[in-house]
């Protein structure tokens, strides 16, 4: 027989002959107790002579064994759950209706987090330069009054940003899935009757809005790895002031030397991401998986019930 183990979840095989017996898994090597196996109720036995009635047949026992079918976690029994090891569950149905609202949100959202701060220079947690995405994209810095005052590098760093290329390719596949997202339930809510030409390609809606989506989102992380054009205009700076050792580092030792000296300013210059940017990714990942979900239940058949995420401690 087929049963879940109730520690590591993973679907085993136990002979028959254990049944009601403690087993140990083959793959956590933990020991429980193997249920027993189903016993169907036997036939009702015919009316005897004097009109008396057979007993009634106990209930069967509930089946614990794996099925090729799942069942809908919402409706599993109390000892079911004991069995795989959870006693609470909470579980939602991922329908199409519900999933079309998020990647429009989380887009507008992301859009809404470019004209935050996405890097800067820090010293003692002040903003003292900054970029959003904006300011990245056309090679832009602000800086604090007070940080200008004291280190006046505003006039530097404007000769040294240069644009960060990445996020041409990210915008430019931003602004159409956000349109094409918008798009879906503006036209279901307000019932919208589309050109025969746009119905037809209608259908391919959703595989369109997941390319471009996931498309914006790899040019958005490539430009992070890359880094932006603060950071590499810092950096830029710091390999210029040591130029002189560089070009004198002749022998391993001197080399160490100018290499230590150099990763030092480096992280003693406070560049850094933000954690604006690090939700913008986060919120770009949530729109991603809601539109390959949504093709998914697109390619799902229609006369099967919606997938359910359940969450169970």
């Amino acid at each position: 027989m087929r049963l879940l183990c109730p520690f590591c979840q993973k679907a085993i095989s136990v002979p028959d002959s254990e049944a009601g017996k403690a087993v140990n898994c083959p793959e956590c090597g933990q020991q429980f107790a193997a249920p027993q196996l189903f016993t169907p109720a036997p036939a009702a036995a015919p009316a005897t002579g004097n009109g008396a009635k057979a007993a009634a047949a106990p209930p069967p026992v509930p089946e614990t064994y794996v099925h090729d079918r799942p069942a809908d976690v919402t409706h599993l029994p109390q000892m079911e759950r004991e069995l795989s090891g959870y006693e609470h569950m909470v579980s939602a149905p991922l329908e199409p209706k519900v999933l079309r609202w998020i990647p429009p949100a989380a887009l507008t959202l992301l859009f809404l987090l470019t004209f935050f701060s996405w890097d800067g220079m820090f010293p003692a947690g002040y903003p003292a330069y900054t970029q959003n995405a904006w300011q990245c994209l056309f090679g832009k810095v602000s800086a604090d009054d007070v940080a200008e005052d004291e280190f006046k590098q505003k006039a530097d760093f404007d000769d040294r940003v240069h644009s960060n290329w990445w996020l041409v390719f990210f915008f430019l596949f931003l602004f159409p899935a956000l349109v094409l997202a918008w798009a879906g339930p503006v036209v279901e809510v307000a019932k919208i009757n589309l050109p025969e030409g746009i119905r037809r390609a209608w259908h391919f809606r959703s595989a369109l809005l997941g390319a471009l989506v996931l498309a914006s989102l790899l040019f958005l992380l490539a430009q992070w790895a890359s880094g932006f054009g603060l950071q590499r205009a810092v950096y830029d700076k710091i390999e210029s002031a040591y130029a002189t050792q560089k070009a004198e580092a002749n022998t391993p030792e001197k080399q160490q030397r100018y290499e230590m000296r150099v990763a030092m300013a480096k992280g003693g210059s406070l560049v850094k991401t933000t954690p604006w940017l690090r939700l913008a990714v986060l919120v770009h990942l949530l729109a991603a998986a809601a539109v390959v979900a949504e093709v998914g239940l697109m390619l799902r058949a229609a006369h099967k019930p919606p997938p359910r995420a359940a969450v169970m401690w």
